[in-house]
């Protein structure tokens, strides 16, 4: 359901062509979410079949192949809706670390120690990450959203690391 909602809501900000949609996912989430690119035209094609978007256009640059843009359309953008909602409704905050964090007492001190520094050394640079991206986008943005509110669940990392030693 994540790669429909990404795919069709990058669709409903306006035409794109598959690479795009691509180079948008990078841009937006980079190390946030792991969308392999064929599983990105896997789910274009899903779309077209399913009448929600259509092919409106061919472009093509010097000897590279032939590239489809496509368009969302209004039963797309219904689904859309519906499956945005679904995912809200249904879907529990849940972080990977979270599996990890089940077994930190397991670790030796110095692997904690080592675990909890080098974490923070991680958050500090997604921290600065996302600052550079929130600078460069208006408020109003999807993206700024999406930047704010992960930036607001680094803080909490390392405010609840911070009492870990």
């Amino acid at each position: 359901m994540k790669i429909e909602i990404t795919i069709l809501g990058l669709l409903m900000e306006g035409n794109l062509y598959g690479y795009e949609i691509k180079k948008k996912i990078v841009e937006r989430l980079g190390d946030y979410v792991d969308i392999k690119f064929g599983s990105i035209y896997y789910a274009i094609k899903k779309a077209v079949d399913n009448n929600y978007v259509k092919r409106v256009g061919t472009e093509k640059e010097g000897g590279n192949p032939e590239r489809y843009i496509y368009q969302i359309l209004p039963s797309g953008r219904k689904y859309y809706k519906k499956i945005l909602k679904q995912y809200f409704d249904h879907t529990l905050i849940h972080f990977d670390i979270d599996i990890v964090l089940m077994f930190y007492n397991s670790l030796s001190d110095e692997q904690k120690e080592m675990f909890i520094e080098d974490r923070k050394d991680l958050i500090k640079d997604k921290m600065t990450e996302l600052k550079e991206k929130m600078d460069s986008e208006s408020k109003d943005s999807n993206a700024y959203h999406l930047y704010n509110y992960l930036e607001n669940h680094l803080r909490a990392e390392m405010s609840w690391l911070k009492t870990l030693g």
